[in-house]
């Protein structure tokens, strides 16, 4: 990414050499930093430190402060914002910083903790004022950032919603920050043309049910042993 500039491409605000943390920071994060859980892992997913990433899901004062999987809340307006200006991007997003970077171990954890596949079609990022091109939800991030097979298999995998693409418009020489990678675009389009498995389902909607901030407890639920490492995509 070129000094300044922004995961979707544009050239960010700022001096030289101020990169893109640093100006979200400075315009969205009204708390000191280390009380910002959200912006914490928000960070990690960033720069790709999976170890601190998992060390961030594992702890308890993260789960006991409410830190979002799903949203940086620091980076996003409140119901009565504090600033009038509305984030246009999916930066304020985890799952998507991870892939915009191309961190996959880091998308999958994520994943694996409950970030939501379809984040942005129903999250707080204001949709209508995405600069044209821009990526609407998570799989259209990942195809438009030339993402290897991987990251659309791990969406796939994980119950996103492949509707909300539309892959017509998408090919190896779509507009974007990246061409598109022609394995990966293969993997969505065969994905969308044929039904999930009823298995497949069925852990989809278990772990759903549970929510992001229970799936921790799939280890003591009364099940059998396959069954629990099932749900834990293990």
């Amino acid at each position: 990414m070129a000094e300044g500039g922004s995961p979707d491409g544009r050239a960010g605000p700022g001096s030289a050499g101020r990169n893109l943390k640093e100006w979200l920071r400075e315009q969205f994060c009204d708390h000191p930093l280390e009380h910002c859980e959200d912006t914490r892992l928000h960070d990690a997913a960033y720069v790709g430190d999976l170890q601190t990433l998992r060390s961030l899901l594992q702890e308890e004062s993260y789960r006991r402060y409410g830190a979002d999987v799903d949203v940086n809340h620091h980076l996003t307006p409140d119901i009565q914002p504090r600033f009038s200006r509305r984030l246009t991007s999916l930066v304020v997003c985890p799952l998507y910083i991870s892939a915009a970077y191309h961190n996959l171990q880091c998308f999958r954890l994520l994943l694996l903790a409950g970030a939501n596949p379809d984040f942005n079609c129903n999250g707080p990022v204001n949709t209508q004022g995405f600069y044209r091109g821009s990526p609407g939800c998570v799989m259209d991030a990942v195809l438009r950032h030339g993402c290897e097979a991987a990251f659309v298999s791990l969406l796939v995998e994980f119950g996103a919603n492949l509707n909300l693409v539309k892959w017509e418009s998408l090919g190896p020489e779509s507009r974007g920050r990246r061409k598109v990678d022609p394995e990966a675009l293969q993997v969505f389009k065969e994905a969308r043309s044929v039904p999930r498995t009823l298995l497949c389902l069925c852990r989809v909607a278990v772990r759903r049910a549970l929510g992001k901030y229970r799936l921790h407890l799939i280890p003591s639920l009364p099940l059998p042993d396959p069954i629990k490492k099932f749900l834990l995509h293990e």
